[in-house]
Protein backbone atom coordinates (compact mmCIF):
# COMPACT_ATOMS: atom_id res chain seq x y z
CA UNK A 1 0.00 0.00 0.00
CA UNK A 2 1.41 3.38 -1.01
CA UNK A 3 0.41 7.03 -0.62
CA UNK A 4 1.94 10.00 -2.39
CA UNK A 5 1.04 12.56 0.29
CA UNK A 6 0.58 11.99 4.01
CA UNK A 7 0.51 13.80 7.32
CA UNK A 8 3.23 12.90 9.81
CA UNK A 9 2.74 12.56 13.57
CA UNK A 10 5.87 12.30 15.73
CA UNK A 11 5.58 11.10 19.32
CA UNK A 12 8.00 12.18 22.06
CA UNK A 13 6.97 9.96 25.02
CA UNK A 14 8.97 11.63 27.78
CA UNK A 15 7.74 13.88 30.60
CA UNK A 16 9.28 15.32 33.73
CA UNK A 17 6.03 14.42 35.49
CA UNK A 18 2.70 13.05 34.26
CA UNK A 19 -0.52 15.03 34.58
CA UNK A 20 -3.22 13.18 36.50
CA UNK A 21 -5.80 13.40 33.69
CA UNK A 22 -3.48 12.26 30.88
CA UNK A 23 -3.94 8.86 29.22
CA UNK A 24 -1.48 9.41 26.35
CA UNK A 25 1.51 7.11 26.40
CA UNK A 26 4.52 8.71 28.06
CA UNK A 27 7.18 7.98 30.66
CA UNK A 28 7.53 10.33 33.63
CA UNK A 29 10.73 11.17 35.46
CA UNK A 30 12.63 12.37 32.38
CA UNK A 31 14.11 15.84 32.03
CA UNK A 32 15.53 15.23 28.55
CA UNK A 33 15.08 13.06 25.47
CA UNK A 34 17.79 10.41 24.87
CA UNK A 35 19.81 10.87 21.69
CA UNK A 36 19.31 7.18 20.99
CA UNK A 37 15.55 7.75 20.84
CA UNK A 38 15.92 10.66 18.40
CA UNK A 39 18.21 8.56 16.20
CA UNK A 40 15.67 5.71 16.16
CA UNK A 41 12.88 8.19 15.41
CA UNK A 42 14.77 9.62 12.42
CA UNK A 43 15.44 6.11 11.16
CA UNK A 44 11.72 5.32 11.34
CA UNK A 45 10.67 8.54 9.58
CA UNK A 46 12.94 7.76 6.63
CA UNK A 47 11.96 4.08 6.61
CA UNK A 48 8.20 4.64 6.79
CA UNK A 49 8.30 7.25 4.04
CA UNK A 50 10.20 4.84 1.82
CA UNK A 51 7.92 1.89 2.58
CA UNK A 52 4.75 3.79 1.69
CA UNK A 53 6.35 5.79 -1.16
CA UNK A 54 5.52 9.12 0.45
CA UNK A 55 6.54 11.96 -1.85
CA UNK A 56 5.26 14.88 0.19
CA UNK A 57 4.31 15.73 3.77
CA UNK A 58 0.96 17.49 3.99
CA UNK A 59 1.54 18.46 7.62
CA UNK A 60 3.76 17.53 10.56
CA UNK A 61 2.83 17.43 14.25
CA UNK A 62 5.39 16.81 17.00
CA UNK A 63 3.45 15.79 20.09
CA UNK A 64 3.81 13.87 23.30
CA UNK A 65 4.58 13.51 26.06
CA UNK A 66 6.62 16.68 26.22
CA UNK A 67 8.31 17.59 22.90
CA UNK A 68 9.70 20.77 24.47
CA UNK A 69 12.21 18.54 26.29
CA UNK A 70 14.00 18.18 22.94
CA UNK A 71 17.14 20.29 22.68
CA UNK A 72 17.95 22.55 19.71
CA UNK A 73 20.25 19.99 18.08
CA UNK A 74 17.63 17.24 18.34
CA UNK A 75 14.92 19.44 16.85
CA UNK A 76 17.17 20.22 13.88
CA UNK A 77 18.02 16.53 13.53
CA UNK A 78 14.34 15.53 13.38
CA UNK A 79 13.46 18.28 10.90
CA UNK A 80 16.39 17.25 8.73
CA UNK A 81 15.17 13.63 8.68
CA UNK A 82 11.66 14.78 7.75
CA UNK A 83 12.97 16.75 4.76
CA UNK A 84 15.27 13.91 3.72
CA UNK A 85 12.36 11.46 3.75
CA UNK A 86 9.97 13.48 1.57
CA UNK A 87 9.30 16.97 0.27
CA UNK A 88 8.09 19.41 2.91
CA UNK A 89 6.38 22.25 1.01
CA UNK A 90 6.56 25.79 2.37
CA UNK A 91 2.77 25.72 2.67
CA UNK A 92 2.80 22.68 4.98
CA UNK A 93 1.87 23.23 8.60
CA UNK A 94 4.57 22.06 11.06
CA UNK A 95 3.49 22.10 14.72
CA UNK A 96 5.29 21.35 17.98
CA UNK A 97 3.67 21.10 21.42
CA UNK A 98 5.29 23.16 24.18
CA UNK A 99 4.93 22.97 27.95
CA UNK A 100 4.73 26.52 29.41
CA UNK A 101 7.60 26.08 31.86
CA UNK A 102 9.93 24.88 29.10
CA UNK A 103 9.45 28.06 27.06
CA UNK A 104 12.52 30.27 26.97
CA UNK A 105 13.80 32.98 24.68
CA UNK A 106 16.42 30.55 23.33
CA UNK A 107 13.81 27.89 22.56
CA UNK A 108 11.60 30.36 20.70
CA UNK A 109 14.62 31.65 18.79
CA UNK A 110 15.49 28.09 17.73
CA UNK A 111 11.92 27.48 16.58
CA UNK A 112 11.65 30.84 14.80
CA UNK A 113 14.73 29.96 12.77
CA UNK A 114 13.45 26.45 11.96
CA UNK A 115 10.83 25.10 9.57
CA UNK A 116 8.34 24.87 12.46
CA UNK A 117 5.60 27.42 11.85
CA UNK A 118 3.08 26.64 14.59
CA UNK A 119 3.33 26.02 18.33
CA UNK A 120 0.67 24.53 20.57
CA UNK A 121 0.94 25.54 24.23
CA UNK A 122 -0.73 23.51 27.00
CA UNK A 123 -1.98 26.19 29.40
CA UNK A 124 -5.01 24.16 30.63
CA UNK A 125 -6.05 26.61 33.38
CA UNK A 126 -5.15 29.74 35.33
CA UNK A 127 -6.54 28.32 38.58
CA UNK A 128 -3.63 27.53 40.91
CA UNK A 129 -5.47 24.89 42.94
CA UNK A 130 -6.76 23.14 39.80
CA UNK A 131 -3.28 23.08 38.21
CA UNK A 132 -1.71 21.75 41.41
CA UNK A 133 -4.34 19.02 41.78
CA UNK A 134 -3.72 17.97 38.16
CA UNK A 135 0.01 17.73 38.86
CA UNK A 136 0.80 20.35 36.23
CA UNK A 137 4.36 21.72 36.37
CA UNK A 138 3.45 25.30 35.45
CA UNK A 139 1.51 27.47 37.88
CA UNK A 140 -0.60 30.49 36.75
CA UNK A 141 2.39 32.82 37.00
CA UNK A 142 4.50 30.58 34.77
CA UNK A 143 1.62 30.26 32.31
CA UNK A 144 1.36 34.03 32.01
CA UNK A 145 5.12 34.44 31.76
CA UNK A 146 5.25 31.91 28.91
CA UNK A 147 2.43 33.60 27.00
CA UNK A 148 4.05 37.01 27.45
CA UNK A 149 7.30 35.67 26.02
CA UNK A 150 5.46 34.14 23.07
CA UNK A 151 3.69 37.42 22.41
CA UNK A 152 7.01 39.27 22.34
CA UNK A 153 9.27 36.76 20.58
CA UNK A 154 7.24 34.26 18.53
CA UNK A 155 6.73 35.32 14.91
CA UNK A 156 4.42 32.62 13.60
CA UNK A 157 1.15 30.86 14.44
CA UNK A 158 0.24 29.64 17.90
CA UNK A 159 -2.51 27.68 19.56
CA UNK A 160 -3.50 27.28 23.21
CA UNK A 161 -5.00 24.21 24.90
CA UNK A 162 -7.23 24.49 27.94
CA UNK A 163 -9.42 22.04 29.84
CA UNK A 164 -12.92 22.98 30.91
CA UNK A 165 -14.21 21.95 34.34
CA UNK A 166 -11.08 20.80 36.14
CA UNK A 167 -11.57 20.01 39.85
CA UNK A 168 -11.59 23.23 41.95
CA UNK A 169 -12.32 25.32 38.84
CA UNK A 170 -15.13 27.83 39.35
CA UNK A 171 -17.07 29.74 36.74
CA UNK A 172 -15.30 32.91 37.81
CA UNK A 173 -11.79 31.43 37.61
CA UNK A 174 -12.45 29.68 34.29
CA UNK A 175 -13.91 32.74 32.57
CA UNK A 176 -11.16 34.95 34.00
CA UNK A 177 -8.58 32.54 32.61
CA UNK A 178 -10.30 32.50 29.23
CA UNK A 179 -10.23 36.30 29.10
CA UNK A 180 -6.52 36.24 29.88
CA UNK A 181 -5.85 33.65 27.16
CA UNK A 182 -7.69 35.68 24.51
CA UNK A 183 -5.74 38.81 25.52
CA UNK A 184 -2.55 37.14 24.25
CA UNK A 185 -4.10 36.90 20.77
CA UNK A 186 -3.66 33.23 19.84
CA UNK A 187 -5.09 32.29 16.45
CA UNK A 188 -6.38 28.90 17.62
CA UNK A 189 -7.80 27.57 20.90
CA UNK A 190 -8.59 23.95 21.79
CA UNK A 191 -11.10 23.82 24.64
CA UNK A 192 -11.53 20.28 25.88
CA UNK A 193 -14.03 18.88 28.34
CA UNK A 194 -12.36 16.93 31.13
CA UNK A 195 -12.64 13.17 30.63
CA UNK A 196 -11.90 10.53 33.23
CA UNK A 197 -10.04 7.53 31.81
CA UNK A 198 -10.04 4.53 34.14
CA UNK A 199 -6.27 4.04 34.28
CA UNK A 200 -5.37 7.66 35.04
CA UNK A 201 -5.01 8.94 38.62
CA UNK A 202 -8.16 11.05 38.11
CA UNK A 203 -10.10 8.06 36.82
CA UNK A 204 -9.06 5.91 39.76
CA UNK A 205 -9.98 8.61 42.28
CA UNK A 206 -13.41 9.00 40.67
CA UNK A 207 -14.04 5.22 40.55
CA UNK A 208 -13.02 4.92 44.19
CA UNK A 209 -15.39 7.80 45.02
CA UNK A 210 -12.53 9.80 46.53
CA UNK A 211 -13.51 12.81 44.44
CA UNK A 212 -16.87 14.04 43.20
CA UNK A 213 -17.47 15.62 39.83
CA UNK A 214 -20.36 17.74 38.60
CA UNK A 215 -20.76 16.92 34.90
CA UNK A 216 -23.69 19.32 34.49
CA UNK A 217 -21.58 22.21 35.81
CA UNK A 218 -18.74 21.25 33.48
CA UNK A 219 -21.08 21.14 30.46
CA UNK A 220 -22.62 24.51 31.33
CA UNK A 221 -19.14 25.99 31.74
CA UNK A 222 -18.06 24.70 28.34
CA UNK A 223 -21.12 26.26 26.69
CA UNK A 224 -20.38 29.58 28.40
CA UNK A 225 -16.77 29.31 27.19
CA UNK A 226 -17.93 28.63 23.63
CA UNK A 227 -20.15 31.70 23.67
CA UNK A 228 -17.28 33.82 24.96
CA UNK A 229 -14.89 32.60 22.25
CA UNK A 230 -17.43 33.20 19.50
CA UNK A 231 -17.97 36.72 20.79
CA UNK A 232 -14.21 37.32 20.56
CA UNK A 233 -13.53 36.38 16.95
CA UNK A 234 -13.17 32.58 17.20
CA UNK A 235 -15.46 30.16 15.41
CA UNK A 236 -16.03 26.54 16.33
CA UNK A 237 -14.99 24.30 13.45
CA UNK A 238 -14.81 21.01 15.38
CA UNK A 239 -16.17 19.59 18.64
CA UNK A 240 -13.37 21.03 20.81
CA UNK A 241 -11.55 23.38 18.44
CA UNK A 242 -11.95 27.09 17.75
CA UNK A 243 -9.95 29.32 15.47
CA UNK A 244 -9.85 32.62 13.69
CA UNK A 245 -10.79 32.24 10.04
CA UNK A 246 -7.99 30.62 8.08
CA UNK A 247 -6.12 29.34 11.15
CA UNK A 248 -7.70 25.90 11.54
CA UNK A 249 -5.36 23.04 12.46
CA UNK A 250 -4.53 21.49 9.09
CA UNK A 251 -2.95 18.47 10.73
CA UNK A 252 -6.00 17.60 12.81
CA UNK A 253 -8.22 18.16 9.77
CA UNK A 254 -6.28 15.33 8.15
CA UNK A 255 -7.65 12.92 10.79
CA UNK A 256 -11.18 14.30 10.61
CA UNK A 257 -11.15 14.25 6.80
CA UNK A 258 -10.17 10.57 6.62
CA UNK A 259 -6.72 11.15 5.10
CA UNK A 260 -3.57 9.03 5.42
CA UNK A 261 -1.09 9.76 8.18
CA UNK A 262 2.07 8.10 9.44
CA UNK A 263 2.82 7.88 13.16
CA UNK A 264 6.48 7.68 14.17
CA UNK A 265 7.84 7.15 17.65
CA UNK A 266 7.15 4.74 20.48
CA UNK A 267 3.39 4.36 20.94
CA UNK A 268 2.49 6.23 17.74
CA UNK A 269 -0.19 5.03 15.31
CA UNK A 270 -0.46 5.48 11.55
CA UNK A 271 -3.23 4.75 9.02
CA UNK A 272 -2.72 4.50 5.27
CA UNK A 273 -5.81 4.35 3.05
CA UNK A 274 -6.09 2.90 -0.44
CA UNK A 275 -8.38 4.10 -3.24
CA UNK A 276 -11.29 1.90 -2.14
CA UNK A 277 -11.14 3.23 1.42
CA UNK A 278 -9.80 0.17 3.23
CA UNK A 279 -6.66 0.82 5.24
CA UNK A 280 -3.49 -0.51 6.84
CA UNK A 281 -3.10 0.63 10.45
CA UNK A 282 0.01 0.16 12.56
CA UNK A 283 0.82 0.98 16.19
CA UNK A 284 4.37 1.12 17.48
CA UNK A 285 5.42 -0.63 20.67
CA UNK A 286 5.26 1.28 23.95
CA UNK A 287 8.44 -0.50 25.04
CA UNK A 288 10.83 2.40 24.44
CA UNK A 289 13.99 0.27 24.71
CA UNK A 290 12.62 -2.21 22.18
CA UNK A 291 11.63 0.65 19.88
CA UNK A 292 15.12 2.17 20.04
CA UNK A 293 16.72 -1.17 19.07
CA UNK A 294 14.49 -1.71 16.03
CA UNK A 295 12.11 1.19 15.25
CA UNK A 296 10.89 -0.23 11.94
CA UNK A 297 9.99 -3.69 13.21
CA UNK A 298 8.52 -3.11 16.67
CA UNK A 299 4.84 -2.61 15.89
CA UNK A 300 1.49 -4.35 15.58
CA UNK A 301 -0.79 -3.90 12.59
CA UNK A 302 -4.32 -4.52 11.38
CA UNK A 303 -6.26 -4.32 8.15
CA UNK A 304 -9.25 -1.95 8.26
CA UNK A 305 -11.98 -3.20 5.90
CA UNK A 306 -14.20 -0.87 3.93
CA UNK A 307 -17.23 -1.30 6.24
CA UNK A 308 -15.19 -0.30 9.29
CA UNK A 309 -13.59 2.54 7.35
CA UNK A 310 -17.04 3.87 6.35
CA UNK A 311 -18.06 3.92 10.01
CA UNK A 312 -14.86 5.78 10.94
CA UNK A 313 -15.49 8.26 8.12
CA UNK A 314 -18.75 9.33 9.80
CA UNK A 315 -17.41 9.13 13.36
CA UNK A 316 -14.55 11.49 12.55
CA UNK A 317 -16.16 13.65 9.86
CA UNK A 318 -19.18 14.54 11.97
CA UNK A 319 -16.87 16.04 14.59
CA UNK A 320 -16.51 18.94 12.15
CA UNK A 321 -19.12 21.69 12.20
CA UNK A 322 -19.09 21.48 8.38
CA UNK A 323 -20.12 17.82 8.60
CA UNK A 324 -19.72 15.36 5.72
CA UNK A 325 -20.75 15.29 2.08
CA UNK A 326 -21.22 12.90 -0.81
CA UNK A 327 -18.14 14.45 -2.46
CA UNK A 328 -16.10 13.74 0.67
CA UNK A 329 -17.40 10.18 0.56
CA UNK A 330 -16.44 9.75 -3.11
CA UNK A 331 -12.95 11.04 -2.37
CA UNK A 332 -12.51 8.45 0.36
CA UNK A 333 -14.20 5.42 -1.21
CA UNK A 334 -14.47 5.98 -4.94
CA UNK A 335 -17.69 6.36 -6.90
CA UNK A 336 -18.61 2.71 -6.44
CA UNK A 337 -20.02 3.68 -3.05
CA UNK A 338 -22.50 6.33 -1.95
CA UNK A 339 -23.57 7.40 1.52
CA UNK A 340 -25.79 4.52 2.73
CA UNK A 341 -29.54 5.18 2.73
CA UNK A 342 -29.67 4.11 6.38
CA UNK A 343 -27.33 6.97 7.30
CA UNK A 344 -29.41 9.47 5.31
CA UNK A 345 -32.57 8.30 7.09
CA UNK A 346 -30.85 8.75 10.45
CA UNK A 347 -29.82 12.28 9.42
CA UNK A 348 -33.43 12.99 8.42
CA UNK A 349 -34.69 11.79 11.80
CA UNK A 350 -32.24 14.12 13.56
CA UNK A 351 -33.21 16.97 11.23
CA UNK A 352 -36.81 16.58 12.43
CA UNK A 353 -35.46 17.11 15.97
CA UNK A 354 -33.61 20.27 14.80
CA UNK A 355 -30.27 18.59 15.57
CA UNK A 356 -29.08 18.13 11.99
CA UNK A 357 -29.10 20.15 8.79
CA UNK A 358 -29.24 18.45 5.39
CA UNK A 359 -28.27 20.25 2.18
CA UNK A 360 -29.08 18.55 -1.10
CA UNK A 361 -28.81 19.74 -4.69
CA UNK A 362 -27.84 18.30 -8.07
CA UNK A 363 -24.13 18.72 -7.29
CA UNK A 364 -23.87 17.30 -3.78
CA UNK A 365 -25.55 15.97 -0.66
CA UNK A 366 -24.23 16.93 2.77
CA UNK A 367 -25.31 16.95 6.38
CA UNK A 368 -24.01 18.40 9.58
CA UNK A 369 -25.01 18.13 13.22
CA UNK A 370 -24.19 21.81 13.57
CA UNK A 371 -23.47 23.70 16.76
CA UNK A 372 -26.38 22.18 18.69
CA UNK A 373 -26.48 18.65 17.31
CA UNK A 374 -22.75 18.22 17.82
CA UNK A 375 -23.37 18.42 21.57
CA UNK A 376 -25.08 15.03 21.14
CA UNK A 377 -22.44 13.55 18.83
CA UNK A 378 -21.91 10.46 21.00
CA UNK A 379 -25.63 9.68 20.90
CA UNK A 380 -25.64 10.02 17.10
CA UNK A 381 -22.64 7.66 16.89
CA UNK A 382 -24.40 5.08 19.09
CA UNK A 383 -27.38 5.16 16.74
CA UNK A 384 -25.02 4.95 13.77
CA UNK A 385 -23.43 1.80 15.20
CA UNK A 386 -26.80 0.06 15.07
CA UNK A 387 -27.24 0.74 11.36
CA UNK A 388 -26.61 -1.56 8.42
CA UNK A 389 -23.94 0.31 6.45
CA UNK A 390 -23.79 -2.00 3.43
Amino acid sequence: MTVSSAALYIHIPFCISKCHYCDFFSRGGSNSVPDSYVEALCQEIRGRAKKFSVKEWGSVYIGGGTPSLLNARQIKQILSAIKEAAVLPESSEVTIELNPDDITENLLETLNESRINRISVGIQSFNDKALSFCHRRADPGKNEEALSLIQKKWKKRFSIDLICGLPFESEESFMSGLEKIVSFNPDHISMYSLTFEDETPFGKLLNQKKIEYDYDFSDALWLKGREFLENHGFYQYEVSNFSKKGFESLHNLCYWNHKSYLGCGSGATGTVYNEEGSAFRFTNTTNIEKYIKNPLASFTSEEIDVKTSVLEFFMMGLRKISGVSEKDFYNSFGKKLTIPDSVKKLAEAWERKDLCKITENEDDYSFTLGKEGILYLNRFIFELLDLELE
